[in-house]
């Protein structure tokens, strides 16, 4: 038998699983640090997530070395969080969101 079992599925593996599948950015928060990026290989044991970070001038301009790609093998055992952001949102959408959301709570008071 082999050493590495499939556990039962649980909800974290399971929106690692979305966040591979639907390319959603995720920040994992775990025993050794926090870390932001797309995951782009997950298995029973491991996910691995990747990032791009791009440095500009105060100009505004790049430089030779202005893009940085770091790649993250985090061990599932170790996570204690996951966050993915799924949807965003222009500044009037959010604020319409939010007022026909304080006007239903202001609705069920009275």
């Amino acid at each position: 038998m082999s050493q590495l079992q499939q556990p039962k599925l649980n909800r974290l593996y399971q929106r690692l699983w979305e966040a591979l599948h639907e390319g959603h950015e995720v920040i994992i928060k775990a025993n050794c640090g926090r870390f932001h990026g797309q995951v782009v290989y997950l298995d029973y044991e491991f996910v691995e997530i990747t990032s791009l970070t791009i440095y500009e001038t105060e100009e505004g301009e790049l430089t030779e070395d202005s893009c940085f790609r770091t790649v993250w093998l985090i061990k599932l055992s170790e996570i204690v969080a996951v966050a993915q952001s799924t949807q965003a949102w222009s500044r009037e959408a959010l604020e319409q969101l939010l007022d026909s959301v304080g006007g239903r709570q202001g609705d069920s008071e009275g």
